[in-house]
C-alpha cells in the first residue's frame, strides 16, 4: 500500500513536501516564543559536531542516524536560566538560551538559489482546501473584531485552562500569534530564511565556536580513536581561505554503553582525556540494547515497574521521544534531501527516490517527506516533559500542572490515549492520535536516566565552557582591539586619515583582502571576493560584536557595530557594511530601551537591503534583513511603519518573496490604530498577482478570493475584472472548472474594458465552459447554466399584459393610483353595483392579469447588451408554468425545470404548443453593443386556469442555454410593526396570468392627434374604438391624467366645428344660464357614449369599430404624457372579473402663443363697480393674433367695455390685432348684473357655511349644493358670436374652474380630503367671475397652414372682501364627544383651519365711499362762508354678519396728529388748505349684512382753493345673535387711503 505521506497533493509538482500526521510537537499552545525570541534564538553559536564510527552507531541502535541527530534538538533544549557576563562584568540572566549543533563536515555555505526552490516548495505544500474558509473576508473595519485579531490557540487554549478553573485573557502575543496562524506559509518562509544558514565571509553567526568529539567506550581503544578524529577534523573547513578563526573551544565527549563496557573502564577512560585535552570532557551515557525490565515512568518521579505493559509504541515515553526528535529530524531530513537536489540539478521527479532520508546515508529508516507545519522550538524542563507530555516545556523551574494527575496513573498503553483529560485535549484540537502510532521509535533504547544525561552534557558544555571561553575571547579583543581603537591614538589616526589622508584610506593588506570567488552564491561575472583576514582587527571587531550579540548584550554590540561600520564603508567592503547596518538596527530594535529614533533603524536596514540587492548582488540576505526587520517591528506593534519596509523587497528578482511580503503588509494594515481596509485589499491583490506569476496557483486563489468582496460592487470595474479573471484562470489550472466557470461569467458584464479585452474574455469563458460541461457530462444546449449575465435583464419592468395594451410600463404606481380612482369613482357614481362591486374590490387587490381562453397575452422584457461587442442570442421562449388552480403556489415553482423547453410547432400560427398554453419563440436575436431593446413575447391559454411566467430560457452564442429567473418583489407591507420598521415585500402576483371564460376586449387608436400644440389651441382628435373579444362591450368610460386638456363628445360631432358662430348685430349680448350645475365633482373622469344598436341599448358588440369625437386643449407650456385609463364592462357576468381596464398613453407638446395679465381695482365712482385691466402679449414671432371675443361668466356680474368702441372698426383693429412680439392693452367695467345682491338661504356662501358646521359637528347630510345662474357677457370684437354653453367650450370651461377651485381649497384646507370637498363647497361663490378670451391666427396667403383657434381662461376672480367661509357661529355647539373623524388631533385641525386659517385675512367688511360735486364756485368777499353737502356710502359686505359702525368726521387738529404720529398711516397731502366740519361729527349704528346707507355730513369752508375732504375715521365691530357687541373678535378700523378733492373758486 503506497504511504499517504507519498501522495501528492493535486495542483503540487512531484516531490513536494506533503503534510504526515503526527502529534504536537514540542512547542505546545500556553507558551510561544515573541519575534524578538525568535530572532535572538536564530543568531546562536554554532557548534561543530565530529564523531566516530562506533559512536555514530550507538545512534542507529537507537533509530537516529548519526551522533549529530541524537544531540542536535538538544541546543534548543537547554534547561534552566544562563548568565552570561555583560562588558560591564555584570550577569545578564538569559531565559532561552540555545545553541546550534553542526556537522563538522556540512558548515560550507548553502546554496542560495537551492533555498529559495525548497521556500517555494513548502509554501506550495502549506495550502490547504479550507484555507479560504477558515479566514475571515473583510470589508470594512467593523468586520476587524477579536475574532479575527485573536489567535484560535488562544480560544483552545481558554477553553483547555477552563477545565481546571483557570481564566485567560487575550494578550498582545496573541495578537502576533494570530499572524502565523493565518498565514502558516509565512512563518514556514521565516523559518527557512533563518534557520538554514551557512559560512559567510561578511559575518561570524555561522562561525563555529566550539567544536564537539565523540568516541564511544565500546572502541578497543578509545584514547586511540579520539586522537585520531582529532587529527582529521583539526581543522575547521574554510579556514583555509582565512577569514575563519582556527581558535576554537574543542570539547570531548566519550559515551558509555554500560551492556557493552563497564563504567569503571568510561571513568578510567575519561580520565585519560582529560589529562590529554584539558578539563572539556564528559562522559554521556547512552543505553544501545533492549532493556531487560520496563523503564521509568515518565509521569512519575519514582520508579515503578509494570509487567504488563503495552508495547513501546503506544506509552507515553514514546510520545516524549517523538517530541523530541520525529518532527526535527523528519524536517531536516527533506529539506538536506531537497538543498542537495536543487545544488547538484536533479530533476524534482527524481527526488523522491534519490534524497529520501532513507536513502541518506547518514540516516536510518524514517518517513520520507515532513510535516511541514512546523512549532516554534522552545527551551524547557525535561522533567517538565517527564511529567507532562502534551504540555508545553518552558523555560525555568516547573511545577507539574494538577490538571494532569490522570497521566500519571494511567501507567502505559493505549489507555494513556483514553483518560478524559486526553479526550477533551483531543477535542480541543491540542493533541492528535492515530489508531496506528508511528512505526519508528527514535530513541528506542534511551531511557530518562540517558535523556537526562544529554540534557546535563549539554548544559554543563554551554555553562562550563562554552560562554566562559566565548567571555574571555570578547574580553580580549576588547581590550586588545576594540578599546585601542576607541582611544585617543585611534580617534587621531583616523581624524588626520580624514583630513590629511586621501579620501579613501588605502587597504592594509594584513586588513582587507580580496581573494579569488568560491562557493555556490557568487554572482555572475563576480571573480573576487573581499574578505579580513581573522586576525584583522575589522574582523576581529566584528567577531567581538557578533560574540555580544549571541551572549544578548545588545547595547555593547551595537557600539562595536557603529564603531566597525566606518572601517567597512572605507574599505568598500559592502557586504560586511551591509552585514553591520542589518545589525545595528536588530540591536536597536531588540534592545530593552525606547527607539531613539525611527528613521534611525529604518536607514540602518534600507542601506542593508539596498547594498545587499545592488553592490552585492544577494537576495538572501537582503530577505533575512526584511525578516528580522518586520518580526521586530511587529514585536514593537509599529503596524504602520512595517508595510514600508515589506515593500521594499517586493523586486523582480523573486515573485514568491514579493507576494509573502505584500501579504503580510496587507494584513498589517489591519492591525494599525485605524485599520486601513482598502490598502489591506490593494496589497491582496498585488500579492495574489505575484503568488500566480511564481505558480503558487492555490495562494494567489486564496489572496483574490479574499480581497473579492472589498472591489466587488463598489464600481471600480477594472480592478474587479483583474480580479474574477484571475481567480478563474488559476481555478481553471487547480481543476475546479465549476469555479472557474463562475467567476469567467462574472466577466461578461457592464465594464470599461475595451471591445477586444472583452472578445478575449468572452473566447475564454466559452471554452471553459465547453471544457466543464464535458467533464461533468451535460448538454449545454438542455442544461441551463444560471446566472449567465448577459444580457442584463430589468426584472422590475417585466409586465404581462393583453395583446391591446402599449409595451411601455412606466409610472406603473401613477397607473395603480389611476385604476384605484377610477374604482371608486365608478361605485360612487353607481356605475358598478351589486355582486360586481365586491368583486371589483377583490379584483383591485390582485395584481394579476386576466384572461381570457384563447385570448392571447404578451410579456414586455427589457434586455441591455452591457458590452461593446455585439452577442448573439437564440431560441428565446418563455418559461412557463400552469395549474388548474386558480393561484399557482411557491411549492410549484420551486419544483420549475430550468431545462430547455420543447414544444410542438405550428407553423401556421408560428407558436410551440403545450399541454396548457401556447408559447412565441424568437430564433436569433442580436444585441448591438450597449444596445438596449425590449422584446415581446406571446403566450396563448388553453384552458382555464393559472399560468406563471417564472423566467425566460435563451441560449447564449449557440452554446451555453441558460435560464433567468424573474424576481420582483410585491407591494410593500406595513401592517405591523415589524414591517414599519423594516423593509418586507408580499409575494409578486404580476406575473401570473387567471385564465377564465370569454370575455370583451377593447382596443383603441387615436388619429388626427397633433404633437404640437399652441397654448389654448383646440384641436379634434378620433378616437377609434373597437371590441375584438367574443362578448359585448358596455360601460365605456375614460379617466386622464390631463383632464383640462380633453373634451370627450357623441359619435354625432364628429364634424362639428369647434367655435362654431353666428351672426350678431350686437356687440355685447347678456345671456343668462339658470340652474347650473354648482357642485364639485371628478373632472378626470369622462363617459364615453357608444352608438346604440336595433335594441336601443349602447353596446359594442363583438368585432365591431365605432369613432368617437375627442377634443384637445393647449392647457399649459410644455411636454405632457397624457395617460388614459379605459375601463369597460361584459354584458355578461363574469365569475372572475366585474371590468377592465386598458391603459394608453400619447405626448404631446404646447408652445407659448398669448400671455394674458390681468388686475382688478375698485372703482371711485360706485361701491358696486370694478376697474378690470387686461395685458394681452404675442408671445410668437411669425404668427399674428386676431382677438375674436371675451366672455365673462358669474352668478353676480357682468362686465362692459370701457376704452375700446365695439361699434368702431378701427378701433377693434387697433385694440383686437396683436401683431408677432407686440402687446395690447384693453380695460372693462365690472359691476353688478343685478340690483339687488341680498344673499338669501340658497346663496353659495351659507350653503358652504351650513355644510362646514355640519363636517365640523360630523352631521354632515350630504346634500347637493343648489344651482346656480350664471350671467355670461360676450363681448364680440367681429360681430360673430361663439357660444358659451355648447360643447366642447362648456366642458373646457368647466373643468378648468373645477381644477382651479379643487386646488385652491387644497391650498387653503389641507385638513378636508377631497371627498369632503365635494360635500361642503360649492363649485362658483355669488362674487366669482370667470374670463374667456377667444382669439385665431388667420390663414396667410403665402402658407397652406389652416387657421388655428383657440381660447384663453382667466378664471378665478374674486370681487367679495376676503372672508372665512366658515364664521364660527357654531362653534360654542361643538361638544368633545362629537368629534371629526374620532380623532382629536384630526378635529383640532380642522377647528384650526376654519378659525384660524391663514389663507383669508381679517378685514373690515364695510365698504366706505365719500361723494361730493368736484367744482364749486363761491364769492366769500361777498357771500361769506359755503356749506357743501358730502355723501358718504357704507356698504356691509358681510353676508351673515351684522356689524355696529361709528364714522368720526375728524377735525383739523386730530387730522394732523394722524399724519404726524408714530407709525402714521396716512400720508399728509402738500399744498392743500384745511376746512372744519359743520354739524355732527360722531355717528354709529348698525348694518345688516349686504345693506348699503347712505350718510351726509356738511363741510365749511372759509376761502377759496383746493381740499381735501377724506378726513374720517371708521370703527366697525361684529355684533353676536343677541345683538352685543362680539367680543371675540376685535374692531376694526379704517382711515382713507385715497383723497377726495374739491375745489372752490
Amino acid at each position: 500500500m503506497t504511504d499517504a505521506g507519498s501522495r501528492p497533493l493535486p495542483g503540487l509538482p512531484p516531490g513536494s513536501p506533503v503534510p504526515i500526521s503526527r502529534s504536537p510537537t514540542m512547542s505546545p499552545s500556553l507558551f510561544q516564543q515573541t519575534p524578538r525570541d525568535t530572532i535572538a534564538r536564530s543568531f546562536c553559536p554554532v557548534v561543530a559536531v565530529a564523531a566516530s564510527s562506533d559512536a555514530n552507531d550507538a545512534a542507529k541502535a537507537n533509530n537516529l542516524g548519526t551522533f549529530i541527530d541524537l544531540i542536535q534538538p538538544f541546543g534548543d533544549l537547554i534547561e534552566g536560566r544562563v548568565s552570561p557576563r555583560d562588558s560591564q562584568g555584570l550577569p545578564n540572566p538569559i531565559e532561552n538560551f540555545n545553541i546550534r549543533f553542526e556537522d563538522f563536515n556540512n558548515l560550507g555555505a548553502k546554496d542560495h538559489r537551492a533555498v529559495f526552490r525548497v521556500i517555494d516548495d513548502y509554501v506550495k505544500n502549506c495550502t490547504t482546501g479550507v484555507m479560504d474558509q477558515e479566514l475571515k473576508n473583510i470589508d470594512k473595519a467593523a468586520d476587524i473584531g477579536d475574532d479575527y485579531l485573536g489567535s484560535k490557540q488562544f480560544y483552545k487554549t481558554y477553553q483547555w485552562k477552563r477545565l481546571g478553573g483557570v481564566e485567560l485573557k487575550l494578550t498582545p502575543f496573541m495578537l502576533l500569534e494570530n499572524m502565523d496562524e493565518m498565514t502558516p506559509w509565512y512563518a514556514e518562509f521565516r523559518h527557512l530564511v533563518l534557520s538554514i544558514k551557512g559560512i559567510s565571509e561578511h559575518e561570524t553567526f555561522d562561525h563555529p565556536v566550539a567544536i564537539v568529539y565523540a568516541v564511544s567506550s565500546s572502541t578497543p581503544d578509545p584514547m586511540a580513536t579520539m586522537m585520531q578524529l582529532v587529527d582529521s577534523h583539526s581543522i575547521v573547513p574554510g579556514s583555509e581561505r582565512g577569514f575563519i578563526d582556527p581558535n576554537i573551544l574543542r570539547y570531548y565527549v566519550l559515551i558509555h554503553d554500560g551492556h557493552v563496557a563497564s563504567i569503571d573502564t568510561s571513568n578510567e577512560v575519561l580520565d585519560k582525556m582529560k589529562r590529554q585535552f584539558g578539563l572539556h570532557c564528559h562522559l554521556l551515557k547512552l543505553n544501545t540494547r533492549p532493556r531487560d525490565a520496563p523503564v521509568d515512568d515518565l509521569l512519575s518521579s519514582e520508579q515503578t515497574f509494570n509487567q504488563d505493559a503495552p508495547p513501546p509504541q503506544q506509552t507515553v515515553e514514546f510520545a516524549a521521544r517523538q517530541q523530541i526528535w520525529s518532527d526535527f529530524l523528519t524536517e531536516k531530513y527533506d529539506v538536506e534531501s531537497r538543498l542537495r537536489a536543487y545544488s547538484e540539478g536533479v530533476p524534482q521527479s527524481q527526488q523522491d527516490n534519490v534524497f529520501t532520508p532513507a536513502n541518506i546515508p547518514s540516516a536510518p529508516s524514517s518517513p520520507s517527506v515532513s510535516n511541514l507545519s512546523r512549532s516554534t522550538s522552545v527551551s524547557s524542563n525535561l522533567a517538565q516533559v517527564a511529567h507532562n507530555v502534551h504540555a508545553p516545556l518552558q523555560s525555568g523551574p516547573q511545577t507539574p500542572s494538577t490538571e494532569f494527575s490522570s497521566f500519571e496513573q494511567a501507567g502505559t498503553g493505549s489507555e494513556v490515549w483514553n483518560t478524559p483529560i486526553s479526550q477533551s485535549l483531543q477535542g480541543l484540537g491540542l493533541i492528535t492520535t492515530d489508531s496506528s502510532p508511528p512505526d519508528l521509535d527514535y530513541g528506542k533504547y534511551l531511557t530518562t536516566e540517558d535523556i537526562m544525561g544529554i540534557k546535563v552534557f549539554v548544559r554543563e558544555m554551554v555553562v562550563q565552557s562554552l560562554i566562559p571561553f566565548m567571555e574571555r575571547n570578547m574580553q580580549l579583543w576588547n581590550e586588545q582591539v576594540a578599546a585601542a581603537r576607541r582611544g585617543l591614538s585611534g580617534r587621531f589616526f583616523g581624524a588626520s586619515r580624514r583630513l590629511f589622508g586621501s579620501s579613501a584610506r588605502s587597504p592594509n593588506p594584513h586588513s582587507v583582502q580580496s581573494i579569488p570567488a568560491f562557493g555556490p552564491n557568487i554572482p555572475i561575472g563576480t571573480t573576487t571576493v573581499t574578505i579580513y583576514p581573522h586576525n584583522a582587527p575589522e574582523a576581529q571587531m566584528r567577531k567581538l560584536a557578533d560574540f555580544a550579540f549571541m551572549l544578548r548584550d545588545y547595547k555593547f554590540a551595537l557600539n562595536i557595530y557603529e564603531a566597525v561600520k566606518r572601517d567597512y564603508a572605507t574599505d568598500k567592503a559592502w557586504k560586511h557594511h551591509a552585514g553591520v547596518q542589518e545589525m545595528i538596527g536588530t540591536c536597536l530594535l531588540l534592545a530593552n530601551q525606547p527607539l531613539p529614533s525611527k528613521n534611525e533603524v529604518d536607514q540602518a536596514y534600507e542601506k542593508s537591503v539596498q547594498q545587499y540587492l545592488t553592490r552585492c548582488m544577494s537576495s538572501f540576505f537582503a530577505t533575512r534583513s526584511t525578516v528580522i526587520y518586520y518580526e521586530l517591528l511587529k514585536s514593537r506593534r509599529m503596524w504602520r511603519e512595517v508595510p514600508t519596509a515589506l515593500v521594499r523587497m517586493t523586486g523582480e528578482d523573486s515573485d514568491l518573496r514579493s507576494a509573502l511580503f505584500l501579504e503580510q503588509a496587507a494584513h498589517c494594515f489591519l492591525r494599525t490604530p485605524r485599520p486601513m481596509v482598502r490598502k489591506y485589499g490593494f496589497h491582496l491583490v498585488m500579492a495574489g498577482h505575484r503568488f500566480g506569476k511564481a505558480v503558487q496557483r492555490q495562494h494567489a486563489f486564496r489572496c483574490y478570493t479574499l480581497s473579492y468582496k472589498m472591489f466587488a460592487n463598489h464600481g471600480w470595474t477594472l480592478a474587479e475584472d483583474h480580479i474574477n479573471f484571475a481567480l478563474g484562470k488559476h481555478a481553471f489550472h487547480l481543476g475546479d472548472l465549476e469555479r472557474a466557470v463562475n467567476y469567467f461569467t462574472k466577466l461578461l458584464k457592464n465594464s470599461q474594458q475595451p471591445p477586444a479585452q472583452q472578445v478575449a474574455y468572452l473566447r475564454e469563458f466559452l471554452f471553459i465552459y465547453k471544457q466543464y460541461a464535458t467533464q461533468v457530462g451535460i448538454d449545454p444546449l438542455v442544461q441551463s447554466l444560471d446566472g449567465l449575465p448577459l444580457p442584463v435583464f430589468d426584472d422590475k419592468s417585466v409586465r404581462v399584459g393583453l395583446s391591446n395594451e402599449q409595451a411601455s410600463s412606466e409610472n406603473e404606481d401613477v397607473w395603480l393610483s389611476m385604476e384605484k380612482d377610477m374604482l371608486e369613482e365608478d361605485i360612487s357614481t353607481g356605475v358598478i353595483t351589486g355582486r360586481r362591486k365586491a368583486l371589483a374590490l377583490r379584483q383591485q387587490d390582485d395584481a394579476r392579469l386576466v384572461c381570457a381562453v384563447g385570448e392571447p397575452a404578451t410579456v414586455h422584457i427589457h434586455l441591455f447588451n452591457p458590452l461593446q461587442i455585439s452577442t448573439t442570442f437564440s431560441d428565446i421562449i418563455l418559461g412557463c408554468m400552469s395549474t388548474d388552480a386558480e393561484v399557482s403556489s411557491a411549492e410549484d415553482e420551486s419544483s420549475f425545470s430550468h431545462d430547455m423547453m420543447f414544444g410542438a410547432h405550428d407553423k401556421e400560427t408560428d407558436m410551440y404548443g403545450f399541454e396548457s398554453f401556447e408559447l412565441q419563440k424568437i430564433d436569433e436575436l442580436v444585441l448591438e453593443p450597449l444596445e438596449r431593446r425590449t422584446i415581446t413575447l406571446g403566450v396563448i391559454p388553453r384552458k382555464e386556469g393559472s399560468i406563471r411566467i417564472v423566467g425566460l430560457h435563451y441560449t447564449f452564442n449557440n452554446l451555453v442555454h441558460s435560464f433567468h429567473k424573474f424576481e420582483k418583489n410585491g407591494r410593500r407591507l406595513n401592517d405591523t410593526k415589524e414591517h414599519q420598521m423594516g423593509t418586507f415585500y408580499g409575494p409578486d402576483k404580476s406575473l401570473d396570468i387567471h385564465v377564465t371564460s370569454p370575455m370583451p376586449l377593447l382596443d383603441v387608436a387615436f388619429h388626427k392627434c397633433p404633437e404640437l400644440l399652441l397654448s389654448g389651441e383646440v384641436s379634434q382628435i378620433m378616437l377609434e374604438i373597437s371590441n375584438k373579444g367574443n362578448v359585448g362591450l358596455t360601460a365605456l368610460r375614460v379617466m386622464t391624467s390631463h383632464p383640462c386638456f380633453f373634451s370627450v363628445g357623441p359619435s354625432s360631432d364628429s364634424d362639428k366645428d369647434v367655435y362654431m358662430s353666428s351672426d350678431t348685430t350686437e356687440a355685447r349680448t347678456v345671456q343668462l344660464l339658470s340652474q347650473q350645475r354648482n357642485e364639485l365633482y371628478n373632472t378626470s373622469v369622462l363617459p364615453i357614449e357608444l352608438p346604440a344598436n336595433e335594441n336601443g341599448a349602447r353596446i359594442l358588440e363583438p368585432g365591431t369599430t365605432t369613432l368617437i369625437p375627442l377634443w384637445i386643449r393647449g392647457d399649459r407650456i410644455g411636454k405632457h404624457l397624457h395617460k388614459f385609463l379605459f375601463t369597460y364592462q361584459s354584458v355578461n357576468e363574469n365569475k372572475a372579473i366585474a371590468h377592465r381596464t386598458l391603459r394608453y398613453t400619447i405626448s404631446t407638446q404646447v408652445l407659448p402663443s398669448l400671455k394674458i395679465n390681468a388686475f382688478t381695482r375698485p372703482s371711485t365712482k360706485s361701491l358696486n363697480e370694478f376697474i378690470l385691466g387686461i395685458e394681452t402679449e404675442n408671445l410668437q414671432t411669425v404668427a399674428e393674433f386676431q382677438l375674436n371675443q371675451l366672455t365673462a361668466a358669474s352668478p353676480g356680474w357682468t362686465i362692459t367695455p370701457l376704452n375700446i368702441d365695439l361699434e368702431s372698426s378701427d378701433d377693434m383693429q387697433s385694440k383686437a390685432f396683436i401683431p408677432p412680439r407686440q402687446t395690447t392693452f384693453t380695460y372693462y367695467k365690472i359691476h353688478r348684473a343685478s340690483d339687488s345682491d341680498h344673499a338669501d338661504a340658497s346663496s353659495p356662501e351659507r350653503w358652504t357655511s351650513n355644510a362646514l358646521e355640519g363636517l365640523l359637528t360630523n352631521s354632515q347630510k350630504n346634500e347637493h349644493p343648489p344651482p346656480v345662474d350664471l350671467n355670461v357677457t360676450n363681448l364680440s370684437f367681429r360681430k360673430q358670436l361663439i357660444p358659451y354653453d355648447v360643447e366642447p367650450l362648456h366642458s373646457f370651461s368647466s373643468t378648468s374652474r373645477m381644477l382651479w377651485r379643487t386646488n385652491t381649497l387644497a391650498t387653503q384646507f389641507p385638513s378636508i380630503t377631497s371627498k369632503q370637498q365635494k360635500t361642503t363647497f360649492t363649485m362658483y361663490e355669488t362674487n366669482d367671475i370667470d374670463l374667456s378670451l377667444f382669439w385665431e391666427i388667420p390663414k396667410r396667403v403665402d402658407s397652406a397652414v389652416p387657421i388655428r383657434r383657440g381660447h384663453h381662461y382667466i378664471i378665478g376672480i374674486n370681487l367679495a372682501v376676503p372672508q372665512n367661509p366658515f364664521q364660527g357661529k357654531v362653534l360654542s355647539k361643538v361638544t368633545p364627544r362629537v368629534m371629526f373623524e374620532a380623532t382629536a388631533k384630526e378635529r383640532l385641525q380642522l377647528v384650526n383651519s376654519l378659525t384660524r386659517n391663514r389663507a383669508f385675512k381679517d378685514e373690515s367688511p364695510v365698504k366706505i365711499m365719500v361723494k361730493c360735486q368736484d367744482y364749486h364756485k363761491r364769492d366769500f368777499i361777498q357771500e361769506g362762508l359755503v356749506t357743501i353737502p358730502i355723501t358718504v356710502l357704507l356698504k356691509n359686505c358681510s353676508w351673515s354678519k351684522t356689524v355696529v359702525y361709528t364714522l368720526e368726521l375728524l377735525s383739523s387738529t386730530d387730522w394732523q396728529a394722524l399724519q404726524s404720529g408714530k407709525g402714521a398711516v396716512v400720508k399728509p397731502a402738500q399744498g392743500l388748505n384745511q376746512f372744519h366740519w359743520s354739524g355732527s361729527t360722531l355717528q354709529n349704528n348698525t348694518l345688516k349684512p349686504n345693506e348699503t346707507i347712505e350718510l351726509t355730513a356738511h363741510a365749511c369752508f372759509q376761502q377759496a382753493g383746493i381740499y381735501d375732504v377724506n378726513r374720517w375715521r371708521l370703527s366697525i365691530q361684529n355684533l353676536s345673535e343677541d345683538g352685543t357687541p362680539d367680543l371675540d373678535s376685535a374692531p376694526h378700523i379704517q382711515l382713507p387711503t385715497l383723497p377726495q378733492i374739491i375745489s372752490i373758486q
